[in-house]
Formats: structure tokens, sequence, C-alpha cells
């Protein structure tokens, strides 16, 4: 009887239908479609975001499946408002410069595809996860995107967006009441015009009275009856004004205090009302650890980025930016560990990977630094950006020939650095004074790249 008990499950798992599983084939596809779908909504093209985005799931897991089935078009539709405006906000085009998809990948999870996609956006890096289903009949439906380093899921956002309630029972008789009375008393106060005014008007003038009288009756006798329908038809009542990410405001002021230096407990208090309005706490623990690392101090932004990794939905980011701590004060196997937990929470991405090969080198794992480094010029598809990774990774390591080399490395048709930015850039700090990296900055500058024929 026991091993029944166990072959059972085994012959129910057997038997269950390989449909669910993706092939290289759908990964690439729904990859291709990721990408699609997020240049376009950089550039403010916002109708693919629109067309794949699954809407409806998001707010039925907010509002219950039996409420939003009894819920009207007209009612729903605002409601759908604010998940587009979530959704296209966060993927909104940069106002200091141009964003572009650098990369991507895709791996199966749970029959779903999920697309890390790396977005270049006002001089950042943004870490993206696009999660994608089987649509049916056919087709890819988004179910959400999460920002990878704060840890925030849209959809998630999208739901806080609504505030506490969206969506209220309607006592259905009293609001008919409220409808008709109003544009009863109306009709009552064209019929006594009519009573007391036909009196005094030749039959000819009276039919005029008439039909002038009967158009604003007519209008508010068909209005009150569909009000009325309308309030019976509807047992629930949609809250009219719907919030937009009320915590937002919160943010923007608590930003600006870190700017201006202002870092007392009023700021503090501004980032905990941000939290209080609706904002992930762990999301806000990993603004505040990097507002304080742009300050240079390094005590409070570990302890921020500590927190945003203690919450129950944890800001991954915060992981990479300890290990970059640890980094600079030498501590490489606790970097190694931070970055390991942040790739599996994120994936890949070709600056993070970069990091990883100067780590693997200072542990003395010259096979696995070169592999990270592999993989991210690889994910960069080669090029100048590609050997402008590898090169600062190896200037961290120390390695001033290696990083040359890198630069060195470009065919005539790439675009070959500005020298003088390389001369500028602190991730070349660790070399600036290696003979060979001071002989290729003061160097001939490389030939110009050839003119296409034609």
């Amino acid at each position: 009887m026991t091993r029944l008990f166990l072959i059972v499950p085994l012959l129910l798992l057997a038997t269950q239908p390989l449909e669910a599983q993706l092939s290289s084939a759908d990964l690439e596809d729904a990859s291709e479609i990721a990408r699609r779908t997020a240049g376009a909504a950089l550039r403010g093209q916002t109708r693919l975001l629109f067309e794949v985005l699954d809407i409806d799931p998001i707010l039925q897991t907010r509002i219950g499946a039996k409420i939003w089935s009894r819920l009207t078009e007209r009612q729903r539709e605002p409601l759908r408002a604010v998940v587009r405006r979530t959704f296209a906000g966060a993927l909104a085009p940069s106002r200091s410069g141009p964003a572009e998809v650098a990369w991507a990948s895709a791996r199966e999870q749970a029959g779903r595809a999920l697309v890390f996609l790396g977005v270049r956006t006002g001089g950042r890096w943004v870490k993206t996860v696009w999660n994608f289903r089987r649509g049916e009949p056919a087709g890819w439906r988004l179910e959400d995107v999460v920002l990878s380093d704060p840890g925030v899921s849209l959809a998630d956002r999208s739901r806080r967006a609504l505030g506490a309630n969206p969506v209220l029972p309607r006592e259905r008789r009293e609001q008919a009441r409220q409808e008709a009375w109003p544009r009863l008393a109306i009709l009552g106060l064209i019929a006594l015009v009519v009573l007391l005014t036909r009196h005094r008007l030749t039959p000819e003038k009276r039919t005029l009275l008439y039909l002038t009288a009967a158009a604003p009756a007519t209008l508010f006798a068909v209005d009150g009856a569909l009000a009325v329908r309308r309030a019976l038809a509807e047992p629930y009542a949609v809250t009219e004004g719907l919030p937009s990410a009320p915590w937002d405001r919160w943010l923007r002021l608590a930003r600006e205090a870190e700017r201006e230096g202002e870092v007392d407990g009023q700021t503090r208090t501004l980032w905990d009302n941000a939290v209080a309005a609706g904002a992930s706490p762990a999301a806000v623990a990993y603004e505040r650890g990097l507002a304080a690392a742009d300050r240079g101090d390094a005590a409070t932004a570990r302890r921020a980025f500590a927190a945003a990794l203690e919450e129950r939905q944890p800001a991954p980011g915060a992981a990479r930016e300890l290990a970059l701590l640890a980094l600079a004060e030498g501590r490489n196997a606790e970097a190694k560990a931070l970055l390991d937990r942040y790739l599996a929470a994120t994936g890949p991405d070709p600056d993070t990977l970069g990091v990883v090969a100067a780590v693997e080198a200072n542990l003395g794992s010259p096979a696995a630094a070169l592999e990270a480094l592999r993989r991210a010029r690889e994910m960069l598809g080669g090029g100048a950006r590609g050997a402008e990774l590898e090169a600062r990774v190896r200037a961290r390591m120390g390695d001033a020939s290696g990083a040359v080399r890198a630069l060195e490395s470009l065919s005539p048709e790439d675009e070959r650095p500005d020298r003088e930015k390389l001369r500028a850039d602190p991730a070349y700090l660790p070399i600036a004074n290696d003979p060979a990296w001071v002989a290729y900055i003061n160097g001939p500058p490389p030939p110009p790249r050839p003119t296409p024929a034609g």
C-alpha cells in the first residue's frame, strides 16, 4: 500500500502535458517581443506595451475575481487606466538623454518566459525582468515587469496605486433615488412653468410652448432613466479620481532634500512618509543607501542596504551595492557571496559580470575571471562597449597591458573610445601611472573609421 501511494504521484507527474514547457525558440520569441515593446516604450510609444500587457488579471488579484466580474466595462476602464499609467510611467523615455535596450537574455520558470532586459537610460543601467505567459489561443501576454535592483513589481505598484478602497458596495436603491430626484425636480419645474404660462398664450403659441418644453423634458427623462438603470445595474461603485502613486510626492521631496545635503530628521520623515503612502519599504531603503553612498557616507549606506535586504520583499540591488563596498575594502570573499546572491535574484548583466571578473581575479581564479568577462562581452555583442567593459575590469585588476589590449582589439569599423574621456574616467585610476597605460593614453589617435561606400 505504501508503494502505491508513492507510485501514483509519479505516474501523475509523468502524464502531465508537456505543452507548458518552452523551447529555445519560444524563449527567443518572447525575448524579441520584450525588446520591441521596451524599445517602443522608451521612445514614448506605448501602443505595443498596452497590446501585450495582461491588465485584467492584475486588477482581479487586487479587487477579487467575483467583484471584477460584476463591474461594467464603464467601471473597469478607470481601473485599467491606473495600470497603464503605472507601466508607461516606469518605462517612460528619459529626459537626460537617449535610451536603448542594450542586452537581453531569457529563461523558463514554471512555464513562464522570464526575459531579462538591460536598458540604458539617462546615463545609467536599469535592469528589468519581463514575465510572459503563453496566451490563448496564441501569442504572449505580459504579466509583470520587475525593476530588478529596487525589487519593484510594476503589477504590485499598480495595485497599490489604486488606494485603499478603489471599489465599494453600493446601496443601489438609494443611489437610484439620488439619481432620480434631481431630474424629477427639474421635470416638475418645467411642467409648472408650462401650467402657469399656457393660459396667457394663444393656441398657436401654446403649441410652440409645448414643443419648446418637450425637448429639455425628454432629455432629462431619458437621462434620468439611464442613470436609474445604471445605478440599479451596478452593485459596486468605483472611486472617482483614483490616485496615481501617492508616495511619489514624498519620494521626490526626499530626493531633493538629499541632493541639497539636508540629511536630518526631517529628511528621514520624508522617506518614512513615502513608505506610509504605499512605497515599497525595501525600495525606499535601497534609495536611501544610494543617496548615502553618493555623498560618501559608507556607514549609513551599508546600514540602509542591509535593511533593504532584510525586508520580506527585498531589494536585490542592495546586495550588489554591499558587494562593491566590500570589494573596495578588500573583502573579496564577502563580495563574491553578495554578487552570487544578486545574480541569482536578477539574472546576469555585463557590469556585474565585470565586477565578478575582478573579484575572481583577486581571489586567484583567473579562469573564472576570464569566463565572466567572456559572458559580459557576449551580452554586449562585442564591439566598443564590450572592449571598454573589459578594459575597465582589467584596470580594476591592475592589468594595464590587458586594458590596452582590450581597447586596441577593436576593428577599424568599430567606434573608438575618446582618449580624453578615458583619461578622466575614474575606473582607470588603478593603472593611471602604469607606463603601458600612459603610453596608450598619450599615443597617436587611432585612424578614422572608414567611410561606407556609396
